[in-house]
């Protein structure tokens, strides 16, 4: 996974802002199916919004585990809702 710059960040941060949620993790977790579905918006957009689910520790763990299983970076988290990006290069 690529490190970015301060304000590579940022910028990515400011589009992710006002972007809808893409995805909700449901009671199942990280399925093949959504982990499918998330390969399909990252290969489309390079950045991803999820809705996570209540639990604070479990929300940290499905964080690491999607950003393991995507390779994507995460970029922010808030409230239950978190942002992870995706170099197409």
């Amino acid at each position: 996974m690529v490190e970015m710059k301060g304000s590579e960040k940022r910028a990515i941060r400011g589009v992710l802002k006002t972007r809808p949620v893409d995805l909700k993790i449901g009671k199942h977790g990280l399925t093949p199916e959504f982990l499918r579905e998330c390969a399909k918006i990252l290969g489309r957009d390079s950045m991803i919004k999820l809705r996570l689910p209540a639990d604070k520790d479990l929300q940290v763990k499905l964080m690491d585990e999607f950003s393991e299983e995507t390779s994507a970076l995460f970029i922010a988290k808030v409230g239950k809702t978190a942002a992870f990006y995706q170099s197409n290069e």
